[in-house]
């Protein structure tokens, strides 16, 4: 006997919402490092920064990495068995982040947290989308959950921030891992013991796939984190990762044609709107990348503390809920997705805008609210929107590999191959700042005291020039984005160019007899095929994602 649900037949549905809620609102806050702690965390640890974002970095790669297997192990097992063994496995991961001083250890708490996290996920999201949509309108439920997803990590993430300033960093650790053991608890007691579907084997996952897979990533994942700080290619680490990425890049395609079932089809990145949503996802990147710079501004030149600054982070809950109305309206009335993800690059670059006139060395907080919430509206639409056009008209297999693709591309890849980038134009910007304002002062027609607060001055200004160039170059690329997807066709042949094309190429055909003209019918056919929007109802793990 089977069963969809998550709870026993003998739980009323007001207190199963109730535990859907519960065990959603962990599920998406649980993290190796909370990044509001970094700073703390390096300091106690006496370790480089580096090795935390790396840390950060191979959680999401474990998240990426868990992709294609989830529902695999979902068919495997009971859903009590795997939601309980989940549930337990991340609050002993997340304890021995708390009670560890070694960095290794940290990097791979962090990966098989994101490993993990992603089976209670999915088990979560399923009947989340049936409440959201119950007929599985996608437009719909991304509008609604989207923002939630965003929402909840912003606000737990402040508070972890304000535990970690208060007491000690480990504390957040060590709450998340009480609170998955009360998940743990609820889980046994409410959950039932039967099965989804019927069982599918565990021997057809393609497990060394998944290691070169995991591999590739986690070395991409040590360049992006240390590239500036082992100066780039001229360190042997970074050198060493980087033939790691290209050999396994290769090993992984080689396996691609050697086997039945690899681990990622990557036969779905052909198509027109999976190849132009990763390219989309990877240029939002650069503009996720940039908003870094606003830290540089309010802990660099105002001074505020970690936690004001992160503070920041709950100005952006507005336009968050703005773009979910927005979202709603705009996708389930069915209009331009072009349109729909065009305005959401604009806001991104008016944040940009806001942000170039308003740096300076008095500016106030209350001034930097409204370009925040520029920022999460921006933030949510391209969320919404460029995963909803990538993930459209894919197979439920495609649409896990390509899931897989696309969570890396947009939370690791883009911010953090750009962040290298930026980071190196950054040193030439301050540099050139630093000679324009010091090249020809004196330091010995200044007293010890008078030096002192001249060079603080100087650095200060350094700073803020360097930021405002960048932001500059952001406002230019944003631009250049914004033309890249006005030229876009999201919309694919209309039905009359189809039409044209038909005519044109069975008059050119007449003049080459009837065995050509028969090829290109079968062609056309193939290709209208193609263009027909395949708007049935979707499967359940295919709307879900």
């Amino acid at each position: 006997m089977y069963n969809k649900g998550l709870f026993a037949n003998w739980v009323p549905k007001p207190v199963q919402l109730l535990l859907i809620v519960f065990f959603l609102l962990p599920i998406l806050v649980i993290s190796g490092v909370y990044t509001g702690n970094l700073s703390y965390m390096s300091g106690d640890l006496g370790t480089n920064n580096e090795w935390l974002v790396f840390a950060n970095y191979a959680g999401i790669v474990g998240m990426g990495v868990s992709m294609p297997v989830i529902f695999r192990f979902k068919m495997a097992f009971h859903t009590k068995y795997l939601m309980l063994r989940t549930f337990l496995i991340l609050a002993l991961l997340s304890f021995a982040i708390g009670t560890t001083d070694s960095n290794f250890v940290i990097v791979a708490c962090s990966f098989f947290i994101g490993f993990f996290k992603m089976f209670a996920m999915m088990e979560v999201v399923l009947p989340t989308m049936f409440i959201i949509s119950p007929t599985g309108n996608r437009p719909k439920f991304y509008s609604i959950f989207y923002p939630l997803a965003i929402i909840i990590p912003q606000v737990a993430g402040y508070l972890l921030t304000k535990v970690g300033f208060f007491t000690f960093w480990q504390n957040a650790s060590f709450i998340m891992a009480m609170i998955m053991l009360v998940c743990a608890l609820l889980a046994t007691i409410f959950m039932h013991n039967q099965r989804y579907d019927r069982k599918v084997p565990l021997y057809y996952i393609d497990w060394m796939g998944m290691f070169v897979y995991a591999t590739v990533f986690l070395a991409m994942a040590y360049f992006i984190a240390f590239a500036k700080q082992q100066n780039y290619f001229r360190s042997d680490a970074i050198v060493t990762a980087t033939f790691i990425v290209i050999i396994g890049i290769i090993i992984f395609q080689m396996r691609q044609k050697l086997i039945k079932r690899p681990f990622v089809d990557f036969r779905a990145l052909n198509k027109y709107n999976v190849i132009h949503g990763v390219m989309m996802l990877f240029m939002l990147g650069f503009l996720l990348a940039g908003s870094s710079l606003q830290s540089r501004i309010t802990r660099g030149v105002l001074g505020f503390s970690t936690i004001t600054d992160n503070s920041y982070n709950l100005w952006m809950i507005p336009g968050i809920l703005v773009a979910s109305a927005f979202s709603l309206k705009w996708l389930t009335k069915e209009k331009s997705i072009k349109t729909y993800i065009i305005i959401g690059f604009t806001a991104f670059m008016f944040y940009y805008v806001f942000m170039y006139f308003l740096i300076s060395p008095n500016v106030s907080y209350n001034q930097l609210i409204f370009p925040n919430v520029i920022r999460g509206f921006a933030m949510t639409i391209l969320f919404i929107g460029i995963w909803l056009y990538a993930l459209s008209n894919l197979s439920v297999d495609a649409m896990l590999g390509v899931a897989a693709i696309l969570i890396i591309t947009r939370t690791m890849l883009g911010p953090g191959v750009w962040s290298v980038l930026l980071n190196y134009i950054d040193g030439f910007y301050q540099v050139e700042s630093l000679n324009n304002i010091a090249g020809k002062m004196d330091a010995s027609a200044y007293s010890k005291s008078t030096a002192m607060q001249l060079y603080r001055n100087v650095k200060i200004n350094t700073l803020i020039n360097a930021t405002q160039r960048l932001y500059g170059f952001m406002i230019l690329m944003a631009s250049v984005i914004l033309v890249y997807i006005t030229f876009l066709n999201f919309e694919g042949l209309g039905k009359r160019k189809l039409i044209s094309f038909r005519k044109r190429f069975r008059r050119k055909n007449k003049q080459s007899g009837e065995e050509d003209d028969f090829q290109l019918e079968e062609e056309v056919g193939v290709n209208a095929e193609i263009e027909v929007q395949k708007t049935e109802t979707e499967s359940i793990s295919g709307a879900a994602i």
